[in-house]
C-alpha cells in the first residue's frame, strides 16, 4: 500500500518556501517519498491517544509533522519546519 502526501494549511506555504532551497527541497521529497511506502516509519507526536500524528526528521535541519489517514491511503501534511 502506497499513501499519497496531502499539504494543508500553512504547510503549502511552507512547502512553496522550500522550492528555493534545493537542499532541503530535495531532502524533504525523499523523505515523503520514503514515508508513502512505510509512513509508521516516524515519531509519534501523542504517544498513548493519537497515534496517527506523527513527525520525522528529514535532512540535517528539517522537521516534518503529518497525519496518517489510513482509510484514504493519506500522509496529511500540517507543518514542515526548515531550521537549516
Amino acid at each position: 500500500m502506497s499513501y499519497r502526501p496531502m499539504l494543508i494549511g500553512r504547510a503549502q506555504d511552507q512547502f512553496a518556501d522550500l522550492i528555493d532551497h534545493p537542499s532541503a527541497y530535495d531532502a524533504l521529497m525523499e523523505r515523503i517519498i520514503r514515508l508513502a511506502d512505510t509512513p509508521w516509519d516516524a515519531w509519534p507526536v501523542y504517544p498513548d491517544d493519537q497515534p496517527d500524528y506523527r513527525e520525522t526528521q528529514f535532512g540535517e535541519h528539517g522537521l516534518l509533522s503529518f497525519r496518517v489517514d489510513d482509510n484514504a491511503e493519506l500522509l496529511i501534511i500540517f507543518n514542515i519546519l526548515w531550521t537549516g
